[in-house]
C-alpha cells in the first residue's frame, strides 16, 4: 500500500494521504500536495519515484426505496396473502412495478362510418 491514492483515473486530482486519510487538492499552494523544504508533499514524494495506489471506484449503493415503494410492496404483500398466495420479493415486485403493458395498437380509420363524417354546411 502506497502513502497516497488517487481520486480519479487522471492526474491531476486529488489524491488521499493513506496514513490519516486526509483528502489533499491538487493545489500548488497546497503544502500537502506541493510540500516545502521542511515537510515534502505529495509532488515530491511522487518525484523520489514513488507510484500512488490506482483510483478504486467507489461500491454502488444498494437501492432504498423511496417511502411510497416500501407502501406499495407491503399493500402487495397483504393482498396476496388474502389471497391465499405466497409473498413476492423485491426483486420481482420491482419488475412487476416497472413493467411496461404492451401498447394497443390505433384503430384503423381508413374508411369512416358515415356518422363519422364531417357533416356538409348549405
Amino acid at each position: 500500500m502506497a502513502d497516497y491514492q488517487l481520486t480519479a483515473h487522471e492526474e491531476p486530482c486529488a489524491v488521499i494521504r493513506t496514513s490519516d486519510g486526509a483528502c489533499i487538492p491538487p493545489d500548488m499552494a497546497n503544502r500537502d500536495y506541493n510540500g516545502d523544504q521542511f515537510q515534502p508533499g505529495y509532488i515530491q514524494w511522487k518525484d523520489a519515484g514513488n507510484t500512488p495506489d490506482p483510483y478504486v471506484e467507489p461500491p454502488t449503493p444498494e437501492p432504498v426505496p423511496t417511502p411510497e415503494q416500501q407502501i406499495l410492496f407491503d399493500h402487495e404483500n397483504r393482498v396476496l396473502a388474502l389471497e391465499g398466495q405466497p409473498p413476492i420479493s423485491v426483486e420481482d415486485f420491482v419488475a412487476k412495478a416497472t413493467r411496461t403493458p404492451a401498447a394497443k395498437p390505433a384503430p384503423q380509420r381508413d374508411n369512416p362510418k358515415p356518422h363519422m363524417l364531417p357533416k356538409r354546411k348549405g
